[in-house]
């Protein structure tokens, strides 16, 4: 494999992964911009990026969304919660991924007997730390190109879910409380 065209395609999907979860962040200020009216609470602070973080947006979603959406069950309940974990994963990723350091290639798989020319190149992830004494454990990650592909579009992905379980359970989500409520 071409190593230029490996470190090409690694970047491409890192990229991707810091858009999808910027994508991510801005469609849940969009759904707390609704959700605090709907809800009567004020959602202001949540909105500010200065004041605010993903995963306390995160968190004041999952309290809307919860509250909203509740009267589905829970089987609703269910798959909103499996929803959220996934969403708080991805920020942890991100988080770890454009942090940490990578080798591109860090190693390389010859479980076929391959040749350095023919092995298949792995990506090497070290998650950000400064301890360099010679007894601490590897905690280094190596992983195909396409396994963290597959963890990209699983970031990617995030968004429209949240919205199809949205859509899903629209007719159970109660109505707007009145001001005297």
């Amino acid at each position: 494999m071409d190593m230029d065209a490996f470190s090409d395609d690694f970047h491409k999907l890192l990229g991707r992964l810091v858009h999808a979860h910027a994508r991510l962040d801005f469609n849940i200020g969009l759904q707390l911009r609704w959700m605090g009216p709907y809800c009567q609470v004020d959602v202001s602070e949540h909105l500010d990026p200065l004041k605010t973080q993903y995963a306390q947006r995160l968190k004041k979603l999952r309290q809307l969304t919860m509250d909203i959406y509740q009267p589905g069950g829970e089987a609703f309940a269910s798959e909103f919660r499996i929803w959220f974990v996934q969403a708080d994963e991805c920020r942890a990723l991100r988080n770890d991924y454009a942090h940490g350091r990578w080798g591109v290639p860090g190693s390389f798989d010859f479980s076929d007997g391959d040749t350095l020319a023919t092995a298949l190149p792995l990506l090497l992830f070290i998650p950000l730390q400064w301890d360099l004494s010679p007894d601490r454990p590897d905690d280094s990650i190596s992983m195909t190109l396409d396994d963290f592909a597959k963890q990209v579009a699983n970031a990617e992905r995030l968004s429209s879910e949240y919205f199809r379980l949205t859509e899903k359970y629209r007719y159970s989500a109660r109505w707007p409380r009145s001001p005297s409520e």
